[in-house]
C-alpha cells in the first residue's frame, strides 16, 4: 500500500475530524448504556453494577477523546477557532452557528460531568435535573458535527450518523416501553413525539443543507477560506481553483514499466470533490522499493478543474516513505504547494485520500 501524508496542519485536520466521530459514538455509547441503567436492566452474565461502570468509564472516556479534539480544532491553524470558541457558542467566525452548537454540547457535557462528581452534595433530584440535558447533549453534537465536519458527504460517514441515531432512537422507546413509573404520562408523551420529529426535522435539514453542494459557503465558513478577493485564484470561470482548500480523492492506480532497467511508473489519478472539484495525475518514476513505492528518480504532478486538468503542473518535492508533497506552477508562474494523502488498494488499485493546496 502506498500511503502519501503531509504533518503539520494536515495532521491536526485529519485528528479533529477523526476524534470527533469518535466522540460522537462514544456519546452515543453513554447515552444507551444510560437508558439501560435507567430501566434497570440486568442478566445473570451482566449484573447492574457492570451496567454501571460501563456507562461511566464510557462516559469519562468520551470527555477525554471530546478534549483533543477540541485542542486539535483550535491548533489547526487551517480553521479560525479560537478557544473562546470552544466554550461561548456561536461567536466563532468559521461557522458560527454550527461550530457554536459544538460549545453547547460540550458545556452541556462538562455540566454533566460536574454535577455528577458532585452528586453527594447537590441530591438525587438537582443531579437528576440536570442529568436530563444528556438527552439534549447527543443531539447537539450530531448536529454539530453534520454542520461543521468536512466529511458528512462521505457514504460511511453517513452511515455512522444514521447507525447513531437508530441506537439512542431504539433505547429511548424501549425505556418509554419499559414499565416506567417515574415519568409522568405527559412526559413520556413529549419524549415519544421528540423521538419522531426530531430525527425526521435532522434528516430533512441534512439533505436539503450539509449534504448538498455549496454547504462550506452557507454554513458561514470565512471567505477567505472559500476564495474571496484576498484569496489567489487562477484561471476564469470554471477554468479556475481558489486556493486554499482541502478535498476529498478517489481514483485509481497503474502500474507499468517504463524502460529495460527496471524502474517502474506508478500513476495515482482521478477526481478529487469538496470546496473545490478538479482532477488530479500524480506520476512516480523510479526503482521498486520493496513493500511498495518507488526510489524516486522523476516526477510529474497536474491538477486543475475537469475542463483544465493542468492548470497548475510541477513535481514532489518531498516524498520519504509515506509522505508526499509537490510544488505546481500556473500559467503566469504562481507557485502551489500540495499536500497529498492518498492510500492505495493493493488488491484493488483504488485510491482514497484527501489534497490540500495553498498558494
Amino acid at each position: 500500500m502506498l500511503a502519501i501524508l503531509s504533518y503539520n496542519s494536515k495532521a491536526l485536520w485529519y485528528l479533529t475530524r477523526g476524534f470527533g466521530l469518535v466522540a460522537l459514538i462514544l456519546l452515543t455509547v453513554s447515552v444507551v448504556l444510560g437508558i439501560t441503567q435507567a430501566v434497570r436492566y440486568a442478566r445473570p452474565g451482566l449484573p447492574r453494577f457492570v451496567v454501571s461502570g460501563l456507562h461511566r468509564n464510557a462516559s469519562l472516556l468520551a470527555v477525554v477523546v471530546l478534549a483533543v479534539h477540541v485542542a486539535t480544532a483550535v491548533m489547526d491553524s487551517y480553521a479560525p477557532i479560537r478557544l473562546v470558541d470552544v466554550f461561548i457558542p456561536f461567536v466563532s467566525r468559521y461557522r458560527p452557528v454550527w461550530t457554536g452548537l459544538g460549545a453547547l454540547a460540550l458545556d452541556l457535557l462538562a455540566a454533566l460531568v460536574v454535577t455528577s462528581l458532585l452528586r453527594e452534595r447537590l441530591g438525587y433530584r438537582a443531579w437528576r435535573a440536570v442529568h436530563w440535558s444528556s438527552y439534549a447533549c447527543w443531539p447537539v453534537a450530531m448536529v454539530h458535527g453534520l454542520g461543521t465536519g468536512t466529511d458528512s458527504r462521505l457514504g460511511w460517514v453517513q452511515v455512522l450518523y444514521l447507525a447513531c441515531a437508530a441506537l439512542v432512537i431504539a433505547a429511548i422507546w424501549w425505556r418509554l416501553v419499559k414499565g416506567l413509573t417515574v415519568e409522568s404520562a405527559a412526559t413520556r408523551g413529549a419524549a415519544a413525539a421528540a423521538s419522531v420529529i426530531l430525527p425526521l426535522g435532522v434528516a430533512l435539514w441534512a439533505v436539503t443543507g450539509p449534504l448538498r453542494p455549496g454547504w462550506a459557503k452557507r454554513s458561514g465558513t470565512p471567505a477567505a477560506l472559500l476564495g474571496s478577493s484576498r484569496a489567489s485564484q487562477n484561471g476564469t470561470g470554471s477554468d479556475r481553483l481558489v486556493t486554499p482548500f482541502r478535498a476529498d480523492f478517489s481514483g485509481v492506480q497503474n502500474i507499468r514499466p517504463v524502460s529495460g532497467d527496471g524502474l517502474v511508473s506508478i500513476t495515482l489519478s482521478g477526481a478529487f470533490h469538496g470546496t473545490q472539484d478538479g482532477d488530479l495525475r500524480v506520476v512516480l518514476t523510479g526503482e521498486p522499493v520493496r513493500g511498495g513505492g518507488v526510489d524516486l528518480t522523476s516526477s510529474e504532478v497536474a491538477m486543475g478543474p475537469a475542463s483544465s486538468p493542468d492548470l497548475l503542473r510541477g513535481q514532489v518535492t518531498s516524498l520519504s516513505g509515506s509522505f508526499l508533497s509537490a510544488e505546481l506552477d500556473d500559467s503566469s508562474g504562481r507557485r502551489y504547494t500540495a499536500s497529498l494523502s492518498l492510500n492505495v488498494s493493493a488488491a484493488t488499485n483504488r485510491v482514497t485520500g484527501a489534497v490540500a493546496v495553498s498558494s
